[in-house]
């Protein structure tokens, strides 16, 4: 959740000054020497080994290489359970090895806050607070409820259950929300002044896991929106008031080390969803499509790039349901620009060159267990993005797109959290027209 990222980037920058000892120590072995014999799990008091194996990339008898277990390492931390991993090689032979698998783990079960700024814009101020647990039995199960007011208040309970079905890897999940949310289409706001949606959903996901890289989900969502302005367009029910249930499958391919921030691997999502069953009013499809790739050259730099559409067919997309650079999607240069459309293609390219190489921080002066581990890391990038919205109506049209590019830092920090502060310059306009931008998470 973001505003724990927020909460994490913060405390780390107030107490980096404590005195701290900082762990860059690795295990030494022999490349492609040794086989898996055997794999020792410790540090888990609550998680359960397989929970831990089910991510691993290296299994008894797999030939053992720094770069698989730099890999393996990443995936575990990549469960967001732990503030540390470390893989040792230890020699029973002169061919065979124990991996030895230590973790630290985070603290599970607490109260948070909820804070933050909707759609990046520090006039939209929402707080709240929240409870989670998100190891709940040890089985990397997750629960949880928040609230937020201020700017676009909200309500949401969530469960989330990765091995729901272990034996056949099977996964559930499901939320309930209601939200009074600011219209975002600026076509709905030529009728008139701004208005709410009030928005009741819930959704149940079930998918299997084919291997340790491939999904295919299966989600059914239901949605109540009521808008407070009724006008022309702005629901396709002449009532002011949309009610339907929505299908949608998707199959995921993703072989990246660290989600958060990756460094290796190739991520591939393709989604098929009906926007309204047996429903004469709202009745449409979207067809969406993400693919990234990492690419390590070297061994240090890394090239990463995206490229992401979403389409429409069938019935009209109701203003509500429009795609959006602006918002969740952005295009640096063109931060706060908004387009708007039925459709949406973007593209992003970034090169990563470490300052300081990821490691752990020791902090022996925190009371508690579970902060004293502090992950970390700088980055320097080069970015450029791409991007345009458009209406089915009109033609894709390539000299329309907004594109821009610029130069940053990036944070790597506990608890999956990422800071970014980055410049970007508008292609082909004037350079003293570029933006700061303070932004969390990846861009890519």
């Amino acid at each position: 959740m973001k505003s724990i990222n927020r909460i994490c980037i913060f405390s780390f920058l107030f107490i980096v000054p404590l005195a701290a000892q900082i762990d860059t120590s690795y295990s030494t072995f022999p490349d492609s020497m040794y086989t898996v014999g055997r794999i020792t799990i410790s540090g888990n008091e609550l998680t359960k080994n397989y929970v831990i194996e089910n991510e691993m990339a290296l299994h008894v008898g797999d030939m053992i290489t720094h770069e698989a277990v730099d890999y393996t390492r990443e995936r575990i931390y990549n469960l967001r359970l732990f503030t540390k991993v470390t893989i040792n090689v230890l020699p029973d032979s002169a061919d065979r090895a124990t991996l030895l698998v230590q973790v630290h783990e985070r603290w599970y079960f607490y109260p948070f806050p909820v804070v933050g700024f909707k759609d990046r814009d520090f006039k939209k101020l929402y707080y709240g607070a929240g409870l989670i647990h998100n190891n709940v039995a040890g089985r990397n199960i997750l629960m949880y409820g928040q609230f937020a007011l201020g700017y676009d208040p909200f309500v949401s309970v969530g469960y989330v259950d990765p091995l729901f079905g272990f034996k056949h890897q099977i996964f559930f999940s499901t939320h309930v929300s209601y939200s009074e949310q600011r219209n975002k289409s600026l076509v709905s706001l030529q009728s008139g002044p701004n208005f709410d949606e009030k928005r009741l959903g819930a959704d149940v996901s079930l998918g299997k896991r084919y291997s340790l890289f491939s999904t295919i989900t299966m989600t059914l969502e239901y949605l109540n929106l009521l808008v407070s302005d009724n006008r022309s367009g702005r629901t396709l029910s002449p009532g002011g008031r949309d009610e339907f249930f929505s299908l949608s499958a998707s199959y995921r391919y993703d072989t990246r080390d660290l989600a958060d921030y990756p460094r290796i691997g190739t991520f591939f999502a393709v989604g098929v969803s009906k926007i309204g069953i047996f429903n004469s009013v709202i009745d449409y499809q979207r067809y969406s499509v993400d693919f990234r790739r990492y690419i390590p050259v070297g061994s240090d730099v890394v090239i990463a790039g995206r490229v992401f559409t979403n389409l429409a067919e069938g019935g009209t997309v109701p203003n509500y349901g429009h795609v959006y650079f602006g918002y969740a999607e952005r295009i640096r240069g063109h931060f706060k620009k908004i387009l708007e459309g039925d459709q949406i293609l973007g593209s992003s390219i970034e090169i990563h060159i470490p300052v300081i190489q990821p490691g752990y921080i020791h902090f022996n002066q925190i009371p508690i267990e579970q902060f004293r581990d502090f992950r970390y890391g700088l980055n320097f990038a080069l970015f450029a993005d791409a991007g345009n919205t458009w209406y089915r109506s009109e033609p894709l049209a390539l000299n329309r797109f907004s594109s821009g590019y610029g130069f940053g830092f990036h944070l790597i920090l506990a608890y999956s959290a990422v800071g970014r502060i980055e410049y970007g310059i508008p292609y082909g306009q004037n350079v003293t027209k570029g933006e700061i931008i303070l932004d969390i998470g990846a861009a890519i």
